[in-house]
């Protein structure tokens, strides 16, 4: 039997030999090798087959080859999706103008850190812009990820510009349990660098490529998680953007921490809408979509398609081409595989509105609902508890919950340029920082 996430018994199929089948390939299927259990799983489970490969979701951009692998860019609608949707309006990136004052100065020595002061050891994940690497800091021999953006590819869109520069006082900005920590940022001639919290337990992706799906347990325990990191962002005028499993990793504990705000808006009041065409196709928001001004609900939506792949394998709308999946989104019933409970299904139905002042955005309703029953919000939020999947780490270094098609990557040396006086404009103004708790040891 071919695992579909959709997959419903039809009422004159035999239920339980159904269920029997289901039952022995779930054992048959299943890897404990890497993760520790908590909790437990689905009564009745519907697995997919081990031979199956979940896909990493990434965003594309159609100057971007579609063999590299990203986490969050920009997407760009194919012509010929456009042209069969013209009723939708969708309006062209390079249209969307740059609210940003992009003052021109030159980089200069400074007493800040430099690459030179940071030793890579691997490669933990790549993007078109840049990768992210493991770096151990020569002062203090500790260990951090660095994600380093080449300029060159940034400064081709100015509003890649802007975003960068969002990113960086977003995560100078919010500090929270649940979002990754930065330390440091600075520049040289050819690249940007965010010095950040290593999360050692790696992509909740890479937990669900062994594990398939989690319990509905286990998954409101990941999922309130996200609730309180998102609640926070709102909190604060903040819409995300690009919710995956992608952008959520596990610490060494298990907790979960999200991270990549490449795609992140900020400076938003409760009447003000965004516009921007941008996020991951899988889930993508209809409103996004369409020629429409869209708020934080989208988040909700995403948030909708995640708890949908913990539960199920995958996201609820997908396909081959990308025009595929922005038709399910827009035009196709939400269809849910009869496993789930009731209250799954109703939080599902939802989060997953087409119509986003239908669509439940209430943080408070939403924490209330049935699904989340047994989540003590108190103790989520002071990380009192043990999280359904504790990473197995034997070694920091080996990097070993993260992907092998990037840490298996050869290592390249760092910036060779530290110090040097950069010439002419510098879009990039003011992105050096120092968190105050690190500033003793660049003072």
């Amino acid at each position: 039997m071919t695992y579909d996430p959709v997959f419903a018994l039809e009422e004159d199929e035999d239920r339980s030999t159904q269920v029997t089948q289901l039952q022995t390939q779930f054992q048959d299927s299943l890897n404990l090798n890497q993760t520790i259990h908590h909790s437990e799983h689905l009564a009745i489970p519907i697995p997919i087959p081990a031979t199956t490969q979940r896909q990493r979701r990434r965003s594309s951009n159609r100057n971007t080859p579609q063999h590299r692998l990203g986490s969050s860019y920009e997407i760009e609608l194919s012509d010929s999706y456009t042209k069969a949707n013209s009723s939708l309006n969708i309006p062209s990136l390079s249209t969307i103008q740059s609210s940003s004052d992009l003052t021109a100065e030159t980089v200069r020595p400074s007493a800040g850190p430099k690459a030179s002061d940071f030793q890579p050891i691997i490669v933990l994940g790549e993007g078109s812009y840049g990768k992210v690497i493991l770096v151990r800091e020569n002062k203090t021999g500790k260990l951090y990820a660095m994600k380093k953006l080449k300029k060159a590819s940034l400064i081709i869109q100015t509003k890649t510009i802007e975003r960068t520069m969002t990113e960086k006082t977003i995560l100078e900005r919010v500090k929270h349990p649940n979002i990754v920590k930065l330390y440091y940022s600075f520049q040289d001639h050819e690249r940007l660098y965010l010095i950040l919290e290593y999360i050692q337990g790696g992509e909740l992706f890479q937990h669900l490529q062994i594990e398939k799906f989690v319990s509905e347990t286990d998954a409101a325990v990941h999922l309130s998680q996200i609730v309180l990191a998102l609640q926070h962002l709102h909190s604060i005028g903040i819409i995300y953007r690009d919710l995956k499993p992608e952008n959520c990793l596990l610490d060494t504990n298990g907790f979960l921490i999200l991270t990549d705000f490449g795609l992140s808006k900020e400076s938003l009041s409760e009447d003000d809408r965004c516009t921007s065409l941008i996020g991951t196709p899988e889930y993508m928001a209809p409103e996004i979509l369409q020629d429409v001004p869209y708020d934080n609900a989208v988040d909700f939506w995403s948030l909708g398609c995640v708890m949908h792949d913990m539960l199920t394998g995958g996201p609820p709308f997908t396909g081959n081409s990308n025009k595929i999946i922005y038709d399910k989104i827009t035009t196709k019933k939400l269809k849910l595989p009869f496993y789930l409970s009731l209250d799954a299904k109703d939080l599902i139905q939802r989060l997953l509105q087409k119509n986003p002042q239908k669509r439940l955005t209430n943080w408070e309703t939403l924490q209330k609902h049935r699904f989340f029953r047994n989540v003590d919000w108190g103790k989520i939020a002071s990380q009192d508890f043990i999280p359904p999947i504790v990473p197995i780490i034997t070694d920091p270094i080996l990097a070993e919950n993260f992907d092998q098609e990037f840490t298996n990557k050869i290592i390249t040396p760092l910036g060779s340029y530290d110090g040097q006086v950069i010439d002419g404009e510098n879009p990039f103004k003011g992105f050096s920082y120092v968190d105050n708790s690190f500033k003793d040891i660049y003072g």
